[in-house]
């Protein structure tokens, strides 16, 4: 069977401009021409496509079904010409953004909805390493960017640039013994168990705000706020995932005196140094930036 996809578009024009005439004057081609080919794809395909008896051609079922069909076979011409021109141009194949936990995601999705406008073709993969786990697939070059929690020490090769900070109130259940003392103490919450997220390494990062010697580890601020929900413990977590749970009074924070020293967290995006970022990724890079610095400036237009 010869099927090539100049007759398919052929196909569509006919149906979109409603006759063979009509699609013969916007393809500048006669429409004897036209005709011509529909009943050569038609012959292909062993099938009518559509129903001459009347003054225009009308689809029939089985035409209908293979309207649907090169519809989806020209879309995926399109995209793949557009790939291949953005691969021409330099644009990476595919970019790996790494990031401390998920419950990060939607703190900078604009971005990313800017981004799938900008490069539509591009292969993103989206990874969650924690800790220790994100600095290795940048080392390794498994990933090209990374956002993370500011880490107790970052590896020399890579760059880091700051994107704000995070305050991690203390939460407990309504019904955890925690929630009915006025003003727990730092010994109080020793006492009781606490739950903290993790990567999986077992390295220092994990283990610098631990005050408990009773621990559950998590590996997300997600899962942790989920344990804290069920009364299994005390924990740190971000304050933006906290707006529905205390809404809805399924957790609570605990007043101030009782934090540890540091309740913020900064927020980094990092890279390779010696790695050049592709024209995506140093369009991610700069967004990124940019998004923070709007964050800090709100009146001022900082449009890529």
């Amino acid at each position: 069977m010869k099927l090539s996809l100049e007759a398919l578009h052929l196909l569509v024009t006919v149906v979109d401009t409603g006759s063979f005439s009509a699609a013969a004057r916007q393809l500048g081609r006669a429409q004897s021409a036209v005709s011509t080919a529909i009943a050569h794809l038609e012959i292909d395909l062993g099938l009518t496509l559509f129903d001459r008896r009347g003054r225009l051609p009308r689809l029939t079922v089985a035409g209908e079904r293979i309207l649907a069909e090169a519809r989806l076979l020209l879309t995926q011409q399109s995209n793949l010409l557009a790939l291949a021109a953005e691969l021409a141009d330099g644009f990476e194949a595919r970019l790996t953004l790494a990031i401390d936990d998920d419950a990060l995601l939607p703190w900078f999705s604009p971005v990313l909805v800017q981004f799938a406008q900008v490069c539509p073709h591009l292969e993103l993969e989206l990874l969650f390493p924690m800790m220790e786990d994100l600095s290795d697939m940048l080392l390794t070059g498994r990933a090209q960017l990374g956002i993370g929690y500011q880490g107790l020490t970052t590896p020399q090769a890579l760059s880091r640039f700051g994107l704000g900070l995070v305050e991690m109130p203390i939460v407990v259940a309504p019904h955890h013994p925690l929630a009915q003392k006025w003003q727990p103490t730092r010994a109080d919450l020793q006492a009781e168990r606490q739950l903290m997220a993790t990567g999986r390494q077992a390295g220092g990062e994990r283990e610098r705000f631990r005050l408990s010697s009773d621990i559950w580890w998590a590996e997300g601020d997600l899962a942790v706020l989920e344990l804290v929900k069920q009364g299994l413990g005390w924990g740190a977590v971000p304050l933006f995932l906290l707006a529905e749970p205390l809404a809805r009074g399924e957790v609570i924070c605990l007043p101030e005196q009782a934090l540890p020293p540091s309740s913020a967290l900064p927020i980094e995006l990092l890279w390779h140094s010696a790695r050049p970022l592709g024209p995506a990724g140093a369009w991610l890079q700069a967004a990124l930036q940019q998004h923070r610095l709007q964050e800090q400036n709100p009146n001022k237009n900082l449009n890529l």
